[in-house]
């Protein structure tokens, strides 16, 4: 038996994760951590913890869709008891990458801007559109809810970077995150990014090369979060087992092998 611990258990995200493990063999929600007072699962039984210093029960692994201020004790708390973390959270700074890189040597940890698997195919995609196009310009848009608090997404930073690194440049070397006034003509080789706030959207995305005639547009609408869930659960009971080590979702579906 899995036991899981989801970090964030009360926000939108941690709903949805509980949701989706219920009924599932193998899997068993031993915890969460809110910090808020909002209602957590109608059906949850398991320890409840404003920190993960308040567990007073190992898991196996933790589910964390939370803020990069409790990501980084659900770490140090990993790594000191020998937990396996699937890490959903976005809006890290540098510094703290290199935190979860240091994690990664000690215990095995699966870090992803986005767990869909939809997602993780178009990134896929993106790789080797970039390749094949490498004079076409590439803008992304991206567009979430009210509530996101970052932006760009981390799914649309992914998505520049696996472009950048197709092209064999740094992507802080050619990106440019929205434009404002006279900016000028496009310089050559950047790559752009848009982003919109607002309703109750969940998450698209949308890459688009675009050259002299021709658009080519590689799509991902997300219509509901149990999109992510599943993908982080799958996450979960794959790296339960795993070696020390930072993992991407391109590990756990495959898709580094193709």
């Amino acid at each position: 038996m899995l036991k899981v611990c989801i970090v964030g258990l009360s926000g939108r995200m941690g709903h949805v994760i509980f949701d989706c493990c219920q009924g599932m063999e193998g899997f068993k929600v031993i915890s969460g951590i809110s910090k808020n007072d909002n209602p957590l699962p109608l059906s949850f039984n398991g320890e409840r913890a404003d920190s993960v210093e308040g567990l007073t029960v190992v898991p196996d692994v933790f589910i964390d869709f939370s803020r990069p201020e409790c990501s980084l004790s659900v770490l140090d708390y990993a790594k000191e008891h020998g937990c396996a973390v699937v890490l959903g959270t976005t809006g890290f700074t540098d510094d703290d990458k290199s935190k979860i890189v240091s994690t990664a040597r000690a215990v095995p940890v699966v870090f992803a801007a986005n767990f869909s698997v939809g997602v993780n195919v178009m990134l896929a995609l993106i790789k080797k559109t970039a390749a094949i196009m490498q004079d076409a310009d590439l803008e992304i848009y991206e567009a979430h809810h009210r509530y996101k608090v970052d932006a760009p997404s981390g799914t649309a930073l992914a998505m520049a970077e696996a472009a950048a690194e197709a092209r064999g440049v740094q992507l802080n070397d050619v990106l440019v995150a929205g434009r404002n006034g006279i900016t000028g003509e496009r310089s050559y080789g950047t790559i752009g990014i848009s982003s919109v706030r607002g309703g109750d959207v969940v998450g698209e995305h949308n890459a688009m090369f675009l050259t002299d005639g021709e658009r080519v547009c590689i799509e991902h609408i997300a219509t509901s979060r149990a999109t992510f869930a599943r993908g982080a659960i799958r996450a979960a009971s794959w790296v339960s087992d795993k070696k020390p080590g930072l993992y991407t979702m391109k590990e756990v579906l495959g898709l580094d092998k193709i």
